[in-house]
């Protein structure tokens, strides 16, 4: 049966990064299969605007994107502000999609898809409910409070018990909720989420096998350069290899609000071995990671169970081993214990991460079998087609 649905993702194509790529992914599933989508977004800007100028003046803010009718919203760029600014973009985002619900801009959905990075998103959402009846499903790929405790971006106990209350507000008015791991389902349990939650994987394609370059060893992080990634925690390893190992030669590939912050830090720390590379195109984006050995997925401190690296499984679909820093039980550990596509290693235990990069750059064997681990784990248990049906269930039963 076709369905009209009204596609809540703040972060949407052309970005590449981050959920970008999973929201749109998703929405030309199903599309795809026969759906109707109108998607509400902001104008791209994540991890930064200056890829894509061509939306920034708003003369694309209506456009069809493969029959998907998309709506752009105007932002702030991301680290413009900080914290108190990025609310004030969620906040514009809730506003508008009320304001064009109630002035009739979009057809009577029959499911809501509200996506959470920002937990404001299911506000509207549960507006367009009230008006026209629909459905909502609310996709959670952040779980806010949590990061904001971890990171110490809102440090009063009063601050965090509010927006655990909102979380819980909204969650349980949303007809189903999807969660990445089971971890994050249990800390959505805890702040008082009782509305029916499914744990769906984000999902990966393994790409073209390509054999590991060991030499020279290239050891590389690629990805966003923000807080929850604590990139100051590669310092001391970055550092050490430089003095000690002056044939790993180190590549620090992408963007973010804490990226010139790190190229400071690095350079006071006088490192030589390292090379900071922009982001690449989509179609270079495979061909980059697989140029590395060995790549580094670290994570905050205590974010494990409020957020998920989508990193991880573009490095495992590309056949490359990893390095993650998180704590023991967390969803990274588990995955890596699973997958046998890398080494966990927990935070602040800088000799045992010098002791995992440096064994496994030295073991050819060692490097290979890992990379074939994540690419069979890719295949076999995070099959796109078999992802996308549960979501196609989902919105089915809605």
């Amino acid at each position: 049966m076709t369905k009209t649905i009204l596609y809540l993702s703040p972060y949407f194509w052309p970005e590449e990064i981050g959920s970008a790529p999973y929201c749109t992914d998703l929405a030309r599933y199903l599309q795809g299969a026969g759906h109707r989508l109108h998607t509400i977004a902001f104008r791209p800007h994540y991890p930064t605007a200056e890829n894509f100028r061509a939306w920034s003046d708003g003369s694309r803010d209506e456009e069809t994107f493969e029959d998907i009718k998309v709506s752009r919203i105007g932002v702030s760029e991301r680290g413009a502000g900080g914290f108190k600014e990025r609310v004030k973009n969620d906040i514009r985002f809730v506003i508008s999609v009320c304001r064009k619900a109630l002035l009739g801009r979009f057809s009577r959905p029959d499911v809501v898809i509200a996506y959470v990075p920002s937990i404001l998103t299911v506000f509207a959402a549960l507006l367009v409910k009230l008006t026209s009846g629909a459905q909502v499903l609310t996709i959670v790929h952040d779980i806010e409070s949590g990061l904001a405790r971890s990171l110490g971006i809102a440090k009063n106990p009063l601050i965090l018990r509010m927006m655990e209350r909102v979380e819980s507000f909204v969650l349980n008015r949303s007809d189903r909720v999807v969660v990445l791991t089971e971890g994050m389902k249990s800390e959505l349990e805890k702040i008082g989420c009782t509305s029916p939650i499914d744990v769906i994987s984000i999902w990966a394609s393994p790409a073209s096998e390509s054999p590991i370059p060991a030499h020279p060893p290239a050891l590389m992080y690629s990805g966003n350069f923000g807080k929850k990634q604590n990139l100051d925690q590669l310092l001391p390893l970055i550092k050490r290899l430089s003095l000690e190992r002056a044939d790993i030669k180190v590549v620090m590939q992408g963007d973010g609000s804490e990226k010139e912050r790190i190229v400071r830090l690095f350079q006071q720390a006088g490192v030589t071995n390292t090379r900071f590379a922009p982001l690449v195109d989509a179609d270079k984006f495979v061909p980059s990671l697989q140029a590395a050995t060995l790549h580094m997925v670290p994570q905050a401190l205590d974010v494990a169970n409020y957020a998920l690296p989508s990193k991880l499984f573009s490095i495992m679909a590309a056949g490359r081993p990893y390095v993650c820093i998180a704590e023991t039980g967390s969803p990274l550990d588990v995955l890596t214990q699973r997958s046998g596509a890398g080494i966990c290693v927990a935070p602040g235990d800088e000799d045992g991460l010098f002791e995992a990069v440096t064994s496994l750059l030295d073991s050819k064997d060692e490097l290979s079998r890992k990379g074939e681990n994540g690419r069979t784990f890719v295949a076999e248990c995070m099959n796109k087609q078999t992802i996308m049906n549960q979501y196609l269930a989902l919105i089915g039963k809605a």
